[in-house]
């Protein structure tokens, strides 16, 4: 009987093979691990071995395993392959590209590396590269829907629109039913004025196979592309009715509510999460619109976010550069300094973000700078979007208007969703309501989902005309402006939710123009100028791709909308018995540098404290992080404080003695809010647009002295205001005043100041 025992090998090896039949991964690694201790050869285990620990997501393990074998067998495709699928899956890129190479001229008429290849490329953001790998493979296997479908997808994401409908035709025309191409295909379709075509294609579809979910979710997202939300959402709830669980109708479902509703679009993701757990989409979809909710507590949602981030980056860490931005955002919130550098460095992301054309993921990166070259490499990656954004884009023509010099009004058009309760009209409602109706006709263009608020109403009164077109294609929208006949433009909301930035490469205005929502150069070369101040002018001209529309005093001016908020009486430190710093900026302005320039200021004033006045501090998360990233920094933990608010926060103004300013990207209308309730704002000037946005408010504010130029003097400047009680009693006693005798308290100033720039500007 001992001859059919088997050997400790054998054994453990037929465990891993059993644990692999039912999908049984962890037990499958132990076994692979106990079958090499037991003297199981390489051909035996790694291979497989590896193969398991990479579906766990742990990569960097797999790899080690493959090594050894992989040197033995250079000259093998199914080894070489498999290694540049480990490689690519561990995030090492540049070296998957080598090995994937090696495997392409092992066997050059075998798809699989030429896919792969390609797919490393796109992940890279090199979209070129992937679509001549994808076209490699093609060339192997013409009949391969797939190759088809992923070469379409690189052309389109390349810009080329139409050189993709032909790929993506293919790919549909080989496989009718893969709706991912299907999707793909329709989609673009619509956006190159082809709607009817795609509509015809998903009719015939769903003739085909009645009732089939799928083609009804892709009916759903053409409807909810061309604006549509209600048509969309009737079909998919229908899915959902018989299906609660359907991935993509749940998907979309999500989508279609957004921030306008952003409760029901986190019941859809919850749903498709708990039916489809190893889904990335959706367990990434649920995280980003967790950190957005605003409903209930704020602070809850944030903690669920973290939680479920944590969760998505340790399930799928080949995919961080997929889900770099939710993350990045979640992990900033939070202060999680260690989770954040997972996901990744701005360098690595910055040619993905521009793959995937995501601009909106930059403006959270704009402070992740440190030398000139790095600035000016994020300068060069927006202007690389803006010529691919606009590739395809044929500008609109403007209707005929007499030349200024005849005496007609002036024509200034102002475009953003944030024309309502929001920062931006804090600064832009002097225009809005104080110009002079003899000289000039303003136009404002808003495509807000949320519904009408006292602001807006009042601004839509004041203003020539208010044109709400929520949902409308750019194109129409371009359309719909170059029949105002605008002499100039100005984009306010940059890529926030609900702005059409991309709306401003059809030139539908003579000029375009930039100004408050995205501190930096858009890079959109079509956007003629961007709206700045002798302060916030970059030094380096190189840091700006539009021209300076230059205003002599500042770039903004506090309007009406700052509230009369009572400042107390006497100053926190007499009242407190202790100094406060502290600050109200968003957190993903509190670099590694800022926290460091902050925790030199506290070492230099013992018995100081820190108040962090934000949302965000009312998380517990939130609260621990912080004290573990000042503790790290020589700094007690216990001296730090927090006040967790979402507006109605500038009561809480009174607690702080002196704000000290993020770095290096500052703040902009915190400073002015600080200012407004009486505290001094120490901020350093560097040298980019965002980093300049405090040197502007202070210095038209009669407080340049409080604006420094290096760390060092950062944080001597703090020391000196600490030790200069009568002087911060003063500015508190007097802030307002003091405020309204500058250009920045002087909104009148700053609107006549505008509109005669825009006139001489207009008229070059």
């Amino acid at each position: 009987m001992d001859r059919f025992k088997l050997t400790p090998v054998e054994e453990a090896l037929s465990r891993a093979q059993a644990a692999l039949v039912e999908n049984n991964l962890t037990e499958a690694v132990s076994a692979f691990a106990e079958a090499r201790k037991a003297g199981a050869s390489l051909r035996q285990t790694a291979e497989r071995h590896a193969i398991a620990l990479s579906e766990l997501g742990q990569h960097a393990e797999a790899i080690e395993v493959l090594k050894p074998w992989f040197a033995k067998n250079r000259k093998s495709y199914p080894v070489t392959n498999l290694m540049g699928v480990l490689l690519k899956r561990a995030g090492r890129f540049t070296k998957a590209v080598q090995v994937l190479e090696q495997a392409r001229k092992l066997k050059p008429g075998v798809v699989s590396a030429w896919q792969n290849l390609g797919n490393v490329h796109e992940a890279m953001g090199d979209l070129e590269a992937a679509a001549k790998a994808f076209r490699g493979g093609l060339r192997a296997d013409p009949k391969s829907a797939e190759l088809w479908r992923l070469h379409g997808r690189a052309i389109l994401g390349l810009g080329r629109s139409k050189e993709a409908l032909e790929s993506l035709r293919k790919a549909v025309m080989l496989a009718p039913w893969d709706m991912a191409a299907v999707g793909m295909l329709t989609t673009t379709l619509r956006e190159v004025g082809r709607a009817a075509e795609a509509w015809a294609l998903l009719d015939r579809l769903a003739a085909q196979r009645p009732g089939e979910p799928e083609i009804a979710v892709a009916m759903a997202r053409l409807h909810h592309r061309e604006g549509q939300p209600d048509k969309a959402r009737e079909l998919l709830s229908k899915i959902i009715a018989s299906s609660p669980g359907h991935l993509g109708a749940n998907m979309l479902l999500a989508v279609t509510y957004g921030d306008s509703d952003r409760e029901a679009a986190n019941a859809a993701y919850a749903r498709a999460v708990e039916a489809n757990p190893g889904s990335f989409e959706a367990l990434d979809g649920l995280v980003d619109s967790l950190a957005r909710s605003r409903y209930g507590s704020e602070v809850a949602h944030l903690e669920r976010a973290y939680e479920l981030g944590i969760r998505l980056l340790d399930r799928f860490p080949s995919r961080a550069p997929d889900a770099a931005r939710t993350l990045r955002t979640v992990f900033m919130r939070v202060l999680d300094e260690d989770t954040m550098a997972r996901t990744g460095t701005l360098a690595s992301l910055l040619p993905v973000w521009l793959a995937d054309g995501r601009h909106s993921n930059v403006h959270y990166e704009l402070g992740q700078v440190t030398t000139l070259d790095e600035r000016l490499q994020l300068v060069d990656w927006h202007r690389q979007w803006g010529r691919k954004a606009s590739r395809d884009i044929s500008p609109v023509e403007p209707i005929a208007t007499p030349a200024l010099a005849t005496g007609r009004k002036l024509r200034i058009g102002f475009m953003s969703s944030d024309l309502r309760q929001h920062p931006v009209t804090y600064f832009a409602l002097p225009l809005l309501e104080g110009y002079d109706r003899d000289r000039v006709d303003v136009y404002c263009y808003s495509f807000s989902e949320k519904p009408e608020d006292s602001v807006q109403a009042l601004i839509a009164r004041s203003v020539t005309a208010f044109r709400h077109w929520p949902r409308r294609p750019d194109a129409q929208v371009a359309e719909g402006i170059a029949q105002d006949g605008l002499d100039i433009l100005f984009e306010l909301g940059g890529s926030t939710a609900m702005n059409k930035l991309e709306v401003m490469a059809y030139r539908p205005a003579r000029l375009g123009a930039s100004w408050l929502g995205y501190p930096h150069s858009s890079g959109l070369e079509q956007i003629d100028l961007i709206l700045t101040d002798p302060y916030i002018r970059p030094d380096d001209p190189r840091l700006l791709i539009e021209r300076p529309f230059e205003m002599p005093e500042t770039w903004v001016a506090i309007s009406r909308m700052f509230a009369e908020i009572d400042i107390s009486e006497g100053t926190p430190e007499a009242r407190k018995g202790h100094l406060t710093f502290g600050t109200a900026n968003n957190p993903y302005k509190y670099t590694p540098a800022c926290l460091d320039a902050w925790a030199a200021v506290l070492r230099t004033m013992p018995g100081s404290r820190f108040l962090f006045l934000r949302p965000e501090a009312g998380a517990e998360s939130f609260v621990r992080n912080a004290r573990a990233a000042f503790a790290r920094r020589d700094v007690d933990p216990d001296r730090l404080e927090f006040i967790g608010i979402r507006g109605g926060h500038l009561p809480h103004y009174n607690e702080i003695d002196i704000a000290l300013d993020t770095l290096p990207h500052v703040g902009g209308t915190t400073t002015c809010e600080a200012l407004w309730m009486g505290v001094p704002t120490v901020s350093l000037a560097g040298r980019g647009f965002p980093e300049r946005l405090s040197y502007s408010n202070l210095s038209n504010a009669g407080l340049g002295d409080l604006a420094v130029f290096s760390v060092a003097d950062y944080v001597a400047k703090a020391a000196e205001l600490a030790a200069d009680p009568a002087r911060r009693a003063a500015m508190r006693k007097g802030a307002r005043a003091a405020i309204r005798a500058n250009p920045l308290g002087q909104p009148e100033r700053f609107t006549k100041a505008f509109y005669d720039l825009a006139q001489r500007v207009a008229s070059e």
